[in-house]
């Protein structure tokens, strides 16, 4: 029973300090800034080849979405900060009929001769993800950002390939906000006390069979636990250093399948944390 106590109280004191993270915001203005707005304009309509204004914006971790077409079939990415593309979508190049002519290995080879002109200051922290999904006759191939093993959530980048005409219809280059060198790797809290602490949070018992996993989310360690709603199960990210909510309801980036980290990582509490376990 004594470690049951802290672990209630770690939830109850933290749970007033609760920040809810959002990386994507839909239909934002940009007309506060005349010469931002002006510059993503002027690169997307270079881009796009054409002279048609954007329909509306959206922010996209950090990238401004530019859309061209009233749903989601043809928009491109702006990074605000040097109005480079970094990502686009267009669903026009897609196949309209026909069966799959090039295989996984022969659509990577398409993929990767794009990947090669990506920034290279990029590039070099990614590693390719074996797991290669296959969707309406297209590939999508994924790269992850890590740091000894952990993964860092929303730093993946993806190209998307059609796999009947070979056009490539979409892809995604991420910002790193952090450098690797600030990323943090061990952890104040262990697994099994913020899995704990997020049953308590948030009413709600852990879904079965379920393993917490950690990995780094804007700048912070995360714990990712697994609960069951009342009508379905949900995530939720435990601050692995002050045991907060960073996020809750979808993880906030992809994960790769299998990805296990957590069970090897070792736990260095804070002075914080140690007040609260010795609280009585």
């Amino acid at each position: 029973m004594k470690k049951i106590i802290p672990i209630a109280g770690l939830a109850l004191i933290l749970s007033t300090f609760v920040i809810a993270h959002s990386s994507y915001l839909f239909d934002i203005k940009l007309d506060f800034d005349k010469s931002l707005e002006a510059n993503v304009i002027k690169s997307a309509q270079e881009f796009m080849k054409t002279e048609k204004k954007p329909l509306s914006f959206d922010l996209d971790r950090g990238l401004i979405i530019a859309h061209f077409e009233n749903d989601t079939r043809n928009y491109v990415r702006i990074n605000p900060i040097d109005f480079k593309v970094y990502g686009m979508q267009n669903e026009n190049l897609r196949h309209k009929e026909g069966t799959i002519k090039y295989d996984k290995r022969q659509g990577l080879e398409i993929a990767k001769k794009l990947f090669d002109a990506f920034p290279k200051e990029i590039t070099s922290e990614l590693a390719f993800d074996e797991d290669i999904s296959e969707f309406d006759g297209t590939y999508y191939y994924k790269w992850f950002r890590f740091k000894n093993g952990l993964l860092i959530v929303g730093d993946e980048l993806f190209i998307n390939v059609d796999a009947v005409n070979g056009n490539i219809i979409g892809y995604r280059i991420p910002i790193f906000y952090i450098s690797k060198e600030d990323i943090k790797t061990n952890p104040a809290i262990t697994m099994s006390v913020t899995k704990r602490v997020a049953e308590i949070m948030m009413n709600a018992p852990g879904v079965k069979d379920f393993k917490p996993y950690i990995v780094s989310y804007n700048g912070y360690l995360v714990w990712v636990n697994k609960l069951q709603g009342q009508l379905y199960p949900f995530y939720i990210g435990i601050n692995a250093m002050d045991g907060s909510i960073s996020f809750s309801g979808i993880i906030p980036g992809e994960v790769p399948k299998n990805y296990e980290k957590g069970t090897d990582v070792e736990v260095i509490e804070t002075n914080i944390i140690k007040q609260i376990y010795n609280s009585k």
